[in-house]
């Protein structure tokens, strides 16, 4: 079952893809959904609400209509679609799914650096160079986050690529070749 959930979300999270650049509205879009998911995040009984049964068509369309009331009309169709399919507790996961498509297509990395110590701005500017000469990326959407325990360097990680630089690493790579 969750191999077909999974299947569902993303051909929904694709479908909304395509529509934004049809429409060529795709930063509306991820604007749209990317403020939804915080209002979910915020009110988690928000779906339960919507999704219940016991909530007449009339209440879930005002309530659809004054959550969606500034967003783009696919964004209001997407959740009318996801109601009348009862997928609407899906809602959360399609967000998910279509942020990582829209990133995707657009060259958009997000990528953890972690180092021992706080980095001036010069410092992180050569970081995210270094990540995207490396990478390949377009564009970065770092997070830093500073941890002694590296002990000096630095570790950049995106989903599909770790560059680790950090002296714990290589300290325990010497470890290990002297005992290996």
């Amino acid at each position: 079952m969750a191999k077909k959930t999974r299947q569902i979300v993303n051909q929904y999270a694709q479908a909304i893809l395509e529509l934004a650049a049809e429409q060529h509205n795709s930063d509306e879009v991820v604007a749209d959904l990317t403020a939804l998911k915080q209002v979910i995040a915020e009110q988690p009984m928000l779906l339960v609400t919507l999704a219940s049964r016991e909530l007449d068509a009339k209440n879930q369309d005002q309530l659809v209509n004054t959550l969606t009331k500034t967003a783009v009309p696919s964004v209001q169709n997407l959740l009318k679609v996801l109601i009348a399919n009862g997928r609407l507790m899906l809602l959360d996961q399609i967000i998910d799914d279509f942020l990582d498509l829209y990133k995707q297509s657009q060259g958009i990395v997000d990528v953890d650096i972690i180092t021992a110590l706080e980095v001036e701005q010069d410092q992180k500017v050569k970081l995210e160079t270094a990540f995207i000469r490396h990478s390949g990326a377009k564009q970065l959407n770092p997070t830093y986050r500073v941890d002694p325990a590296i002990i000096g360097g630095v570790i950049m990680q995106s989903k599909s690529l770790l560059v680790d630089g950090s002296l714990r690493t290589k300290i325990t790579q010497m470890k290990a070749q002297l005992l290996g």
